[in-house]
């Protein structure tokens, strides 16, 4: 973010890392190894090498962080609409939200000329000036994530008695307005948005930061099919001692993690948790599991006890694994969801759909042409090597017809594991085809050896048909005749049934779809 001059008046540059040593959000310098990192012994908050890497400078107000006497009067609620107010350089113009940490308003920059949304947290009474010097310290601390899934923070500071931040304003809605205004969101898009939050938040660890408040209210549409996470003001530090926190228990009661319900400590399981709940919301437009009672430690009961409302039957138009998912990330036990972001990164990739984009015609068939034509070819030397024998008129050779007819299963079968083990075939490489699921999902492995029988019946029984009539030619005429009928029945249903699907598509579940940046010989 470029500064003005009047910016520059009343902000100060500081080196977060000049001479090994680190300058903390909380005010506090100490030695680094730039490859290690290091811990604040102030407030503990750790800094992982990784986050040192891209770590110049930060532009933060130091009259903000400085406590006075005023600081013991903060309200966390909004009183009134501060309309034309002017904070630092940014004028309110209009109210966007409200909430239990303050207020939002949509404000010009009138340094930069621009629009942001400054949140503003109210002085009045004698509430707690420490949970609000926290939250403008987590301000400063998501200011330095640079993630395109996080709301970037401009600027932290207080305008006489009142804190407030400014940060980066998106075109909306939240998730939770979208879903109560359209209802269940599809989902791919779910999907493509739990991939987002999820990379957000790993990257959050790097600067030792939970979130500790994720839900569809907090996650901003940013267009484009992008979602950005906001509010840090509840996040903890990870690698804290006891991350139950100097504060108590906070957060949305819906999806608060059982185990901080016990006592428990914050972690990025929680945090996982919470993305459960948003993730089982967004799919089916309500919360996996219903708060029941008339006081809210009766509702946190409830959650606390009660079992994932799943639906039953399950839809056909999700995948099984997707509730496999579910059921790991809402794990009343915080032990059995994933140990980290990595490994819940893979599970989300593993069940996103791919590009559903059907394959024309005509690749389609010149992938099978050549499909068809290298099984045929590696099965060419049995069959002649056969039919010579047979030409011959040896009877000493005629026990190798049976033994080399045998051998050539050894090319169907070779062809079989390959595809078993995930890899495509030739013609699919060459043209750039895929197999799906239903689902859009890589096909299961027991799905893909059975399509590629059905699929490759010519190339298998052809031959079959060839040796047999050595011996029988009316059951070779059988299996000739069989084998025609299975190639108008595919065609029938490729061509004319209009959903670009052949007879094995259609038994089998799945899909021929364009291949995205596939330069390996896998489906």
């Amino acid at each position: 973010m470029q500064e003005s001059p009047a910016q520059a008046d009343s902000e100060v540059h500081l080196p977060l890392v000049m001479d090994h040593l680190y300058h903390c959000v909380c005010g506090h310098e100490f030695a680094v190894d730039h490859n290690r990192g290091g811990q604040c012994p102030s407030c503990c908050r750790r800094v992982s090498g990784e986050a040192l890497q891209d770590a110049y400078e930060a532009t933060v107000s130091l009259s903000s962080l400085q406590n006075s006497e005023q600081d013991r009067d903060v309200e966390f609620s909004p009183i009134d609409a501060m309309t034309d107010h002017v904070f630092g350089h940014f004028k309110l113009e209009k109210q966007l939200g409200q909430g239990g940490m303050g207020a939002v308003y949509r404000a010009l920059d009138t340094s930069l000329e621009r629009y942001v949304a400054v949140k503003v947290m109210r002085n009045k009474g004698d509430k707690t000036p420490q949970r609000v010097n926290d939250m403008l310290r987590e301000a400063v601390a998501q200011a330095r994530l640079n993630h395109p899934h996080v709301v970037t923070i401009y600027y932290v500071g207080r305008e006489q008695e009142e804190p407030f931040l400014a940060m980066e304003l998106l075109p909306g809605p939240t998730l939770s307005e979208r879903i109560r205004r359209q209802g269940a969101i599809p989902y791919p898009e779910a999907i493509e948005y739990g991939i987002q939050v999820a990379s957000a938040l790993k990257h959050a660890t790097i600067f030792d930061l939970i979130h500790a408040d994720i839900k569809p209210a907090n996650l901003i549409l940013a267009g484009d099919g992008r979602v950005k996470i906001s509010d840090f003001g509840l996040a903890r530090m990870q690698n804290l001692e006891n991350t139950k926190d100097s504060g108590s228990l906070a957060g949305t009661p819906s999806y608060v993690a059982p185990e901080l319900l016990r006592g428990g400590a914050y972690s990025i399981q929680s945090d996982m948790y919470a993305l459960g709940v948003t993730l089982f919301e967004m799919v089916f437009a309500r919360l996996p599991i219903e708060l029941k009672g008339e006081s809210l430690h009766s509702k946190l009961e409830s959650l606390r006890n009660a079992e994932i409302d799943f639906p039953n039957p399950w839809p056909n138009a999700l995948p099984r694994e997707f509730k496999n998912v579910l059921q790991r990330l809402l794990a009343k036990d915080p032990e059995h969801r994933y140990a980290n972001y990595d490994e819940l990164l893979e599970a989300f990739r593993s069940i996103a759909p791919v590009s559903t984009t059907p394959a024309g015609f005509a690749p389609r068939l010149m992938a099978y042409a050549v499909d068809q034509a290298c099984l045929l070819a590696a099965m060419a030397p049995f069959a002649i090597s056969i039919f010579s024998i047979q030409a011959s008129g040896a009877q000493s050779r005629q026990l190798l017809i049976p033994i080399l007819a045998f051998a050539s299963l050894i090319v169907p079968a070779l062809y079989l594991f390959l595809i078993y083990k995930g890899w495509s075939s030739l013609g699919r490489y060459l043209f750039q085809l895929r197999i799906v699921e239903e689902h859009g999902l890589p096909p299961r492995r027991e799905q893909l050896v059975p399509r590629e029988v059905l699929r490759n019946a010519f190339a298998w029984f052809f031959p079959l048909a060839l040796y047999v009539s050595l011996q029988s030619v009316s059951v070779s005429k059988g299996i000739e005749y069989s084998l025609i009928a299975v190639l108008g029945l595919n065609s029938f249903a490729l061509f004319l049934l209009g959903r670009r699907k052949a007879l094995h598509d259609y038994l089998c579940h799945s899909n021929v779809v364009l291949a995205v940046n596939k330069s390996v010989f896998r489906t």
